[in-house]
This record gives structure tokens, sequence and C-alpha cells, in this order.
């Protein structure tokens, strides 16, 4: 598993409403995270893991839940003569 985070920060928001002429159509977020599984087993023993459960506490401070949102998705890689080209 691969895990990424991304953070929307007010600079950043201003910085590119600054480029764009204030006509940046901005998604309202505070921060992305991305988790990479080989397979939708990895993912299952992720969010039912029994030793996971003790980072509920820290997710239950920090957390909205009414407000996250997931989508899920495929990652491709392009292979010519075994080397990955794209």
């Amino acid at each position: 598993m691969v895990g990424l985070q991304t953070y929307h920060l007010g600079r950043d928001r201003k910085m590119i409403q600054d480029i764009m002429h204030n006509k940046a159509q901005l998604l309202d977020y505070d921060a992305i995270c991305t988790f990479v599984f080989p397979d939708y087993l990895a993912l299952a023993k992720f969010l039912y893991d029994k030793d996971g459960a003790a980072l509920n506490g820290d997710h239950d401070n920090f957390m909205d839940d009414t407000r996250m949102r997931m989508m899920v998705g495929d990652e491709y890689m392009l292979i010519e003569n075994g080397e990955k080209v794209g």
C-alpha cells in the first residue's frame, strides 16, 4: 500500500487565484489522501484490520465523516520491450 497526502493551503489557493485572475474553480477540500492497493482484498484487509482500529481515535479528532468522499479507480502502466514507458 502506498499513501500520499495533499494539503490545499490558503497560500496555494491565493496563488492560483492570482494566476487565474480570481477565476479558478477550486475544489473545497483541506486534504486529499491517496491509498494504492494491489487488489480489493488488500483494501478490505486494511479497512477491517483490528490493529488499525487503534487509529480511530485520531480519525475521530480530525475528520468530519459527513464531508468525506471516496473515489475508486485503476492505475495502468504502459510497458514496451519490458520497460515502463508511461
